[in-house]
């Protein structure tokens, strides 16, 4: 880690002794020169990342302790991109992507190079326009669209970590990675017809692929055979859609419609051979890929909308007011699933060596389910020329049988990251891991991460058995909360029962997430170019509550500023503050009036940016989260020991050399510090009446709290589980 900080510093002294004038000068006469002469233009990005994460807390005797407490990770990540244009109308595109785990250098498994986009585009004359392979496409948040999480007034050292994560992932704001064919047709014959856009394109969402249930990568919930758990793929998935626009009036009127099909193809439909029940000594069986998720998706989404430019019409440009309005309507095939059991020549159900009724195939039936998600929204606001006042509000109204996984799938999976090795069996279950932590998620990860063996042992027998983990195989997998996967209907019911609640309570599938009426709004004032004011309200409820539930009802509010201080009195340099304040809350009233679940939940930044020479700067940030359930909606959880409440605090300070906005070197330090109470009554009792208690295990069904509670200490049955991690962090991000 030391090595890592020194070779970083350097890095700093030898950027700050060169003339950044020169170089830049030098560098842009050189693209200039290639671009004339071969066609090839260059760009990419560079980050190098160098984190130690340190794990206490005072519950845990470390001489009783078998995993390491810390972590470290070190990579290098080069993102080079070429645009090759051999003739006008054709450019090819690829980005290579060169990495490096920096803690094993010298071993060649330690980098890899791939190809992490190529596509080849074109044009034809001014109006069309072509791409095949990888593309980005985003529509409208209700037919294609990538939803995420906004944290209002983020403190600049964590919005520099979750850009990295987010670009790691090949992000870009809420746009769909797809690969296939994009055609696009734009024209605009005269003022009064406006512009025309025709658009089309088909994708394939996800292919056939084995993947392994204990494994890190593919997977939801390793080891877990229910439906949703493994992304691993039966069938080949497409995205089939068709988009049309206009805009008379010279654009000041709108009106747009989408078709869309996905759908699974049945054709392609695959299996495998796997031991039964993953015992080695039982003879390969032929099943399907994923038994536990068979139905093929066959889903239709139609989409209209209208809007205007009342602005655009009265031609005041200090003015904004425009409004648009969608309807979509969804038709998804849904099955019901009957089982069946193996019976004898008497007809008596046929047991299996445990007691168990032996199944048979399933009678499926399926019917179709259509649904209709409405949209409307606002844009009102006035600048003047030294301020302004901007409103941007939501209408919403999405039944339970709404439903587009192209648009709901979110990008954030609230995922364990720092010091995982020590809750190796429950990382799965993520905000339900003991040692989760909100912060953890959003902006920490590994591209290439190497856990230990359960028994850090190097045998053999200690990557087998016991020696694994419940949550991954022992081998190398990616850490990263951020995706652009479009999930299935199963998947995407798992994703919803394991959200931060701090970050997608009210709507954890963006605008587009189903069984929602109720509207949201955004005010935003400034004052010149140095102050600006923000506040929100959502107010949601659901369409059709669930079984067991009279209604469920949600809100969110708050509010922030931010401001730079030395801007403000005429100096040059940065001196910015920031701070902001969100309250979810998510209210479940049962049946009968047998009461009311309660979930609230408290977000809060406070940034500090300052620049005091011409490159070099000092960043801090504070975040906290502070959530709470009522004893109904602890009950409510399902959980064995559930959680009563939780606060959750980070802090960090850094020093930067920036650039720009995406091109800095930072060192930074902070810690993150949990304290969660839990509700252990269920376990005394069972102490009490002289069962075992087992913790820390998916066996034991105790999943949520760390596996050095100790059920002798605990008299009142509220149990509180305390840890810090310290982080040691340093970061280079250039993009060029």
């Amino acid at each position: 880690m030391k090595r890592s900080l020194f070779a970083l510093l350097a890095a700093t002294v030898a950027s700050a002794a060169s003339p950044v004038v020169d170089n830049q000068n030098l560098l842009e006469s050189k693209v200039d020169s290639i671009n004339a002469k071969r066609g090839v233009e260059i760009g990419g990005s560079i980050r190098g990342v160098a984190e130690a994460s340190y794990f206490d807390t005072d519950q845990d005797a470390h001489v009783a302790k078998m995993m390491p407490d810390v972590e470290k990770d070190e990579f290098v990540t080069a993102d080079l991109d070429f645009h090759f244009r051999p003739y006008e109308s054709v450019r090819a595109n690829a980005t290579l992507r060169l990495e490096a785990g920096m803690q094993e250098y010298f071993a060649s498994a330690a980098k890899s190079i791939s190809v992490a986009w190529i596509n080849v585009e074109g044009n034809i004359g001014k109006s069309f326009y072509w791409i095949v392979g990888d593309f980005r496409q985003q529509y409208t948040p209700l037919t294609l669209f990538l939803p995420s999480v906004d944290i209002m007034y983020e403190p600049l050292v964590f919005e520099r970590q979750r850009h990295m994560a987010q670009k790691s992932q090949f992000i870009e704001g809420n746009q769909r990675n797809l690969q296939g064919v994009n055609l696009q047709f734009r024209t605009m014959p005269n003022a009064n017809i406006g512009e025309i856009r025709a658009e089309a394109l088909m994708a394939r969402l996800n292919r056939t692929a084995v993947l392994d249930f204990s494994g890190a990568e593919g997977n939801i919930m390793t080891n877990t055979p229910v439906s949703g758990a493994s992304q691993a793929s039966n069938m080949d998935k497409w995205l089939a859609a068709g988009n049309f626009e206009i805009l008379p009036m010279n654009r000041n009127l709108y009106a747009g419609a989408t078709g869309m099909f996905i759908f699974d193809d049945e054709e392609s439909f695959s299996y495998t051979e796997r031991h039964p029940g993953g015992n080695r000594l039982e003879d390969y069986v032929r099943e399907p890929i994923n038994p536990y998720d068979m139905d093929a998706q066959q889903t239709m989404v139609v989409s209209g909308r209208v809007g205007g430019d009342i602005a655009g019409f009265l031609g005041n440009k200090n003015l904004t007011l425009d409004a648009v309005a969608e309807i979509a309507m969804s038709n998804d095939k849904v099955y019901t699933h009957t089982p069946t059991y193996q019976t004898d020549e008497a007809g008596n159900v046929v047991l299996d060596a445990e007691g168990a009724p032996v199944r048979g195939e399933d009678i499926v039936e399926d019917s179709k389910d259509a649904g209709i998600a409405i949209l409307a929204t606002v844009n009102a606001g006035y600048k003047a020329n030294s301020w302004g006042v901007n409103l941007v509000a939501n209408v919403i109204r999405n039944d339970s049988a709404w439903f587009n996984n192209a648009a709901q799938s979110p990008s954030f999976f609230a995922q364990r990251i720092l010091n995982s090795d020590l809750d190796g069996n429950t990382v799965k279950f993520g905000v339900n891991s003991p040692l989760y932590s909100t912060f953890g998620a959003l902006y920490s990860f590994a591209p290439k991460f190497s856990p230990v063996s359960r028994l850090l042992g190097t045998d053999d027998g200690a990557f087998d058995g016991v020696g694994q983990s419940e949550s991954y195989n022992i081998a190398n997998y990616n850490k990263n909360s951020w995706t652009t996967n479009v999930y299935g209907r199963s998947q995407l019911v798992l994703l919803e029962k394991l959200m931060d609640p701090s970050l997608q309570m009210a709507l954890p599938n963006g605008l587009a997430t189903s069984n929602r009426v109720g509207g949201q709004g955004t005010l935003t004032a400034n004052f010149k170019e140095f102050a600006e004011v923000q506040g929100l309200v959502t107010v949601l409820s659901q369409v059709s509550p669930v079984l067991g539930f009279s209604s469920v009802k949600f809100m969110e509010y708050g509010g922030g500023a931010k401001a730079d201080i030395f801007k403000a009195i005429g100096f040059s340099k940065p001196l910015e503050l920031s701070g902001s304040y969100k309250h979810s809350e998510r209210k479940a009233e049962l049946e009968g009036g047998a009461g009311t679940g309660e979930l609230k939940s408290d977000f809060i930044n406070a940034g500090f940016y300052a620049q005091y020479l011409p490159r070099l700067g000092v960043t801090a940030g504070l975040q906290m989260v502070n959530t709470e359930y009522n004893d109904v909606q602890a009950a409510l959880s399902g959980l064995v020991v559930p959680m009563l409440k939780s606060k959750q605090m980070q802090w960090m300070v850094g020093l930067d050399y920036a650039i720009e906005k995406n091109a800095w070197l930072a060192i930074n330090f902070g810690i993150i510090s949990v304290t969660n109470e839990y509700n252990s009554s269920a376990l005394v009792a069972a102490a009490a009446a002289g069962e075992p208690v087992q913790t820390g295990t998916v066996a034991g069904g105790v999943y949520n709290i760390p596996d050095y509670y100790d059920v002798s200490k605990d008299k009142s049955g509220k149990y509180k589980n305390e840890f810090t991690q310290t982080i040691i962090e340093a970061s280079l991000n250039v993009e060029f």
